[in-house]
C-alpha cells in the first residue's frame, strides 16, 4: 500500500516537473524531478527531465559569448580525458535523443550536447577553445582575494566595460560585443551608475570616447553618454 502511495506521489511530482519544464522554469523543473526520483527511484522519466534541465541551465552561462561545452557534458573544464568525454556524450545523448525523450526542450538539449561533442572530440577545435576558455574565465567576485586581483577596462570601439583578472592588464583582448581586438588599459576608478540602468555615466576626458554632435553640426565636448556594463 505504501509502495503504491509513493509511486502516486512520485508521478504527481514528475507531472509538476514536466509542466514547469514546458514553461521554461528549468530550476523549478529540476527540483521537482529530483523529488520524484527520491520518492520513487525506479520511476521512468525523472532522469530524462533532469538531463534536459541540467543542460539548458548550463547553456545560459556563456564565456566570451561561447557555451561552456565542458559543463554541458558535465565534466571538469579543460579535461583531456577523451574516454570520459565520449562516455558523458553517449550517456546524455541516450537520455536526450528526441526518439526516446518526449519531454519539452529535449531536442534543444540534445543539439547542445552534440555541439559540445563536436568541439571537444576534435583537437583542431578543442585546443583554440581551451585557450579562449582560460583567457575569458570570469573572476569569482564573491572571493575577496579574486576581487583584489581584478581590474576594469573598456572597449574603445563600443564602450562596453569589462572586468578581467589582473594578469590580463595591458594585454590585447577581444571585445565580446563588437568582436574587435583592443588594448586592455586599466580604468582606475569607475564612473557613477546611471540611476535605474545597468550602465555608468561617462564624462568627456574619462576615456577617449569621442564627442556628440550639436545641432550646428559641430562637435561638442560636453558629452552626456553612458557606458553599458558587460
Amino acid at each position: 500500500m505504501e509502495q503504491n502511495s509513493n509511486r502516486a506521489e512520485a508521478e504527481r511530482l514528475l507531472g509538476v516537473a514536466e509542466k514547469l519544464l514546458s514553461q521554461g522554469d528549468f530550476n523549478g523543473s529540476k527540483e521537482f524531478a529530483i523529488l520524484a526520483q527520491e520518492t520513487e527511484p525506479l520511476l521512468e522519466g525523472s532522469d530524462q527531465i533532469l538531463a534536459v534541465a541540467d543542460v539548458l541551465l548550463v547553456a545560459d552561462k556563456r564565456i566570451n559569448n561561447h557555451h561552456d561545452w565542458y559543463s554541458i557534458l558535465q565534466i571538469d573544464r579543460r579535461s583531456d580525458d577523451q574516454d570520459l568525454i565520449k562516455k558523458q556524450f553517449r550517456r546524455l545523448a541516450l537520455l536526450l535523443h528526441p526518439d526516446k525523450n518526449k519531454y519539452p526542450f529535449a531536442d534543444r538539449a540534445f543539439k547542445l550536447v552534440a555541439d559540445a561533442w563536436a568541439v571537444l572530440s576534435d583537437t583542431r577545435k578543442k585546443s583554440p577553445y581551451d585557450h579562449e576558455l582560460i583567457l575569458f574565465t570570469k573572476v569569482d567576485l564573491t572571493n575577496s582575494d579574486s576581487t583584489h586581483h581584478a581590474f576594469w577596462t573598456t572597449c574603445p570601439y563600443c564602450y562596453i566595460l569589462y572586468e578581467y583578472p589582473k594578469v590580463y592588464e595591458n594585454c590585447c583582448l577581444r571585445c565580446q560585443n563588437c568582436q574587435r581586438g583592443f588594448h586592455a588599459v586599466l580604468i582606475p576608478k569607475l564612473p557613477p551608475l546611471v540611476p535605474g540602468k545597468e550602465a555608468y555615466y561617462c564624462c568627456w576626458g574619462f576615456f577617449p570616447m569621442g564627442y556628440s554632435a550639436c545641432e550646428s553640426g559641430k562637435w561638442c565636448g560636453d558629452t552626456s553618454i553612458y557606458v553599458r556594463v558587460s
